[in-house]
């Protein structure tokens, strides 16, 4: 070839490659970009038509063409085979067949010792005519469809855009006339279609990138996780800060600081060094070693415990991925808690019972023992303070068996205006002088269905504590006001119920206590008192009956500024019911009583008190050996009087067997506490009759009679 020849095509070439990379490095959509290079090449090679085929599926259809007629492209779109039923024909190894020339260069078919075929997989002809006329469908490597030549088109180019050994494509050249193409025109074409792949890997890499950096900005700006990305400061060998580089917007919404980049932690959150070093080996262990861990920890400087995950992104350098679990751990410990509380309940319970044994004995033969010694003899001190002593120990039971909520109530619909108001006097004496008691009483106040004695006991108690917690005199509110707990409350406090309650709430100005204080307030055995200036059982038994009375409890405090214990009891609908006066016992009687009572010394207690009073006694240890004393007695029993929790055969199921025995009989249920045999949740049933243990010779004595007497 001429010098001057060479250099004109050496000029083409490098004229058209610099304008192919301009169109290829313009900004626009990849539709406009095939459509700026289909245009370039057709200006080029002053073909009629030019198109280029992508990749879709398992097809190769025409992306973008220029110049040919709309049917054609109708027609020429898909390449796949067909098969009769309408699928896609697939080679042995499930690749779909492609027809025509096309699928050959698509395909990879081409033999680059024919002279329609290049070494890099191209294919041309200057005459469609000629080359069907003179090769077989061997020859091309495959069946031909024939519909460029159909179409008049003679001169036809096929040059596949490749990258990575894949094609991906190609690039379609049509001209009618004949000799419209050279090899050297196709390898400039292949030159400029290997750009082409490249501008195209370049385009594809550049939006992944692009893509993947919107994701990630979008992940960091809306995830609801706390996002930081910090760096760590050494010096000396210890991690001593770090310094924020990046934060999203979810770390100022869950730690409350803002403006941290750029900042040590030292400066954003004074003194964290000194409150938690914990978190910087941790953060420095991450940043130099690359092992990711998860922790949750709780930050002084914040008051704020953080579930974090942190790894390292290159060394010295780490992310800290949290949120705000404070929430959730205090519901674990209010759930840790009643766990606790539910397991020492049980244990106190438990030993109250087998107390309220002893107690019933102790107490009753120490005022037989009183009744039957006179006032001068020298013995009655002694025996006065073992009853003494029983009595308080009595209370102690009492208390244990409130908190554990196994002791029987029995509620009545009651006003908290009208008891708290009843107190008032007795309270002001109780407090004394120094303070100053307000009571505030709501208007128009729901009932509330509770035991009264109860109700007094838990007035009595906070009244108690908050005057404890005033020594040098203060301020006393017992309040009282209609309220409704929602889903919002109920949330924060998962043992509260939603609904209509009624309040009942005690503050002092008084001392007021620690978080530690607060977490074991309920406790039994737990005070800050002063060695026998408590028992530490005040407030875990009113835990206990507010429970027990479907009821809530909750306390606020602060140190130096006082408590507030606020009661929520069930609001309901109905009348006040009063409360009947206790009639005077009537000593003696002539009835047959049936005693079943498992433990020995209660059971010869009870049968001795009645027996002394003119009572027909009989008694059986056990459900079994009393059923055989019914069959055995001809006579009417009158009344049965039996303990609820024995082995073998419980109260309830005996006094039911009795019942059918003995027509009539009347029951008295005696117990230290039910284990919900007569009563649901601590509520006695209607209709039935209980005396609780350990319980007084008169006590007794007049339960029996006023059952006997209904």
């Amino acid at each position: 070839m001429e010098p001057n020849r060479l250099w004109e095509k050496e000029a083409e070439a490098r004229e058209a490659t610099i304008e192919l990379l301009r169109i290829c490095n313009k900004a626009g959509s990849p539709v406009e970009l095939m459509r700026d290079l289909i245009r370039h090449f057709q200006n080029l090679t002053g073909c009629e038509a030019v198109g280029v085929r992508l990749r879709e599926g398992d097809d190769f259809p025409y992306y973008e063409t220029r110049g040919f007629p709309e049917e054609f492209v109708l027609a020429e779109n898909r390449l796949c085979a067909i098969d009769p039923a309408g699928g896609v024909v697939r080679d042995n190894a499930g690749y779909p067949v492609l027809d025509c020339m096309c699928g050959n260069i698509l395909c990879g078919r081409f033999d680059s010792s024919k002279p329609f075929f290049t070494a890099r997989g191209s294919f041309w002809t200057n005459c469609t005519t000629e080359l069907l006329a003179s090769t077989t469908d061997a020859d091309r490597m495959s069946r031909t469809r024939n519909r460029c030549n159909g179409e008049g088109y003679e001169s036809v180019a096929l040059v596949p855009l490749r990258s990575q050994g894949k094609t991906f494509g190609l690039f379609q050249f049509n001209d009618k006339r004949k000799g419209r193409f050279t090899a050297e025109r196709i390898a400039m074409l292949e030159d400029l279609v290997e750009h082409v792949v490249i501008a195209l890997a370049k385009r594809r890499a550049d939006e992944a990138l692009r893509f993947s950096e919107e994701r990630y900005r979008s992940l960091f700006e809306n995830m609801l996780e706390g996002y930081a990305y910090c760096k760590m400061v050494v010096d000396n060998g210890e991690f001593r800060d770090f310094v924020y580089l990046d934060v999203n917007p979810a770390f100022e919404q869950l730690t409350g600081l803002t403006g941290v980049v750029g900042k040590r932690v030292t400066e954003v959150i004074p003194g964290i060094r000194e409150s938690n070093p914990e978190l910087f080996e941790l953060y420095g262990r991450v940043a130099f070693s690359g092992k990711p861990e998860r922790v949750e920890i709780y930050v002084d400087g914040l008051k704020i415990w953080f579930s974090l995950s942190v790894f390292s992104t290159g060394k010295g350098f780490f992310v800290a991925v949290f949120d705000n679990v404070t929430e959730r751990r205090k519901l674990e410990d209010q759930f840790r808690q009643s766990q606790k509380m539910e397991a020492v309940g049980r244990l106190a319970g438990g030993v109250a019972h087998d107390f309220n044994n002893l107690l019933t004995v102790i107490n009753g033969y120490s005022e037989l023992l009183l009744r039957q010694i006179g006032e001068n003899s020298p013995l009655r001190k002694e025996v006065d303070e073992i009853r003494k002593a029983g009595d308080r120990a009595s209370m102690l039971t009492q208390q244990l068996l409130a908190f554990s909520r196994r002791q029987v109530l029995q509620p009545k619909v009651l006003d908290l205006n009208s008891a708290v108001s009843g107190m008032a006097t007795m309270l002001r004496r109780l407090i004394g002088e120094d303070i100053d008691l307000r009571i505030l009483p709501g208007e128009g106040l729901g009932r509330v269905k509770a035991d009264p004695g109860q109700v007094e006991q838990i007035i009595l108690n906070l009244v108690v504590n908050a005057r404890d917690a005033m020594p040098g005199g203060g301020r006393l509110s017992i309040e009282t006001s209609n309220t409704f707990l929602d889903g919002t409350f109920s949330s924060k406090h998962p043992h509260a119920v939603t609904g209509p309650h009624v309040l009942l709430a005690v503050s002092d100005t008084g001392v007021g206590m620690s978080e530690d204080t607060q977490a074991h307030l309920f406790e039994p055995f737990f005070t800050t008192k002063e060695r026998g200036k408590g028992t530490g059982l005040g407030l875990s038994t009113v835990y206990g009956i507010v429970k027990q009375s479907q009821g809530y409890i909750y306390v606020y405090s602060e140190l130096g500024k006082g408590t507030t214990v606020k009661v929520y009891l069930p609001r309901i609908e109905g009348e006040d019911e009063t409360v009947s006066p206790v009639s005077a016992p009537a000593p003696h009687g002539t009835e047959t009583v049936l005693v079943v009572e498992d433990d020995t010394p209660v059971r010869d207690f009870v049968t001795r008190v009645l027996s002394e009073k003119g009572y027909r006694v009989l008694s059986a240890c056990e459900g079994f050996e009393a059923l055989r004393l019914c069959g055995d007695c001809a006579d009417p029993v009158d009344l049965l009087v039996t303990d609820v929790v024995m082995p073998r055969m419980g109260g309830r199921e005996l006094a039911s067997r009795v019942e059918t025995a003995k027509p009539g009989v009347r029951v008295l249920f005696v117990s230290g506490y039910t284990e919900n045999a007569i009563s649901h949740h601590g509520i006695l049933e209607a209709g039935l009759e209980f005396l609780q243990k350990p319980f007084t010779t008169d006590a007794l004595l007049r339960k029996v009679r006023e059952v006997l007497d209904r």
